[in-house]
């Protein structure tokens, strides 16, 4: 009896184990092929943020969002590539981007306008959006 125990103890680690490791090394997902629950602005959806941050939480934490909007700076770390665009002198939506998700040959400068996709986190100073693709 007690090895039955044992045994049904070790296969259920060996599970867990598994499970972990494809979780840790699983393949990074942008959101490429789900569909944006709205199209804004930088500005307007800074804006929501800072008249009423909870209620903009409520609205559009863990949505898929498009922003337009002029692109303030562009910072790179590591894999990642971040693009904040400008919605007024106190702050904007910072947008991260893998390096690998961006379009071949193209280089953004401070004041192109572009489209980003991405999943919004919330407010952090700035708008945060992850897991972005550039639309335009």
């Amino acid at each position: 009896m007690r090895k039955k125990y044992f045994f049904g103890i070790g296969i259920l680690l060996i599970c867990l184990a598994g499970w972990g490791i494809y979780s840790i090394y699983k393949p990074h997902r942008n959101v490429e092929g789900e569909d944006a629950v709205a199209t804004l602005t930088a500005a307007s959806l800074y804006n929501e943020f800072v008249k009423n941050e909870s209620q903009a939480n409520q609205k559009w934490v863990g949505k898929i969002l498009e922003v337009k909007g002029i692109i303030s700076s562009v910072t790179e770390a590591g894999n990642y590539v971040s693009l904040n665009l400008a919605a007024n002198t106190d702050g904007g939506v910072n947008c991260s981007v893998l390096k690998k998700d961006l379009p071949e040959n193209n280089k953004f400068n401070k004041g192109d306008s572009i489209i980003v996709k991405g999943k919004c986190t919330g407010f952090l100073m700035d708008v945060n959006l992850v897991d972005c693709i550039i639309k335009k």
